[in-house]
């Protein structure tokens, strides 16, 4: 008896993983740099939008800058223009 129960929870625990991992997909975050009217656009694999705060690159002249980004997973009105 005590057996089963054991196989049993190692496959439900089996299962939980395999979904947990199969469900992990490419998130678009949209971000806007605080101060400005300017909105970043930045896919990424895991996490959560919120926990992106800052965005660094390189600009015209070639030096590293750093902008501090409010980021959201939901979409902005605009985004239905784009949709197919």
């Amino acid at each position: 008896m005590r057996q089963h129960i054991k196989w049993l929870l190692m496959g439900g625990a089996l299962v939980l993983l395999a979904g947990t991992t199969a469900c992990s997909k490419e998130k678009t975050c949209r971000c806007t740099v605080q101060g400005r009217a300017l909105v970043r656009v930045i896919k990424i694999e895991h996490g959560a939008c919120e926990d992106i705060h800052a965005y660094s690159f390189h600009n015209e002249l070639d030096s590293l800058r750093i902008d501090s980004l409010l980021c959201t997973d939901h979409e902005f009105a605009i985004d239905s223009i784009f949709k197919n």
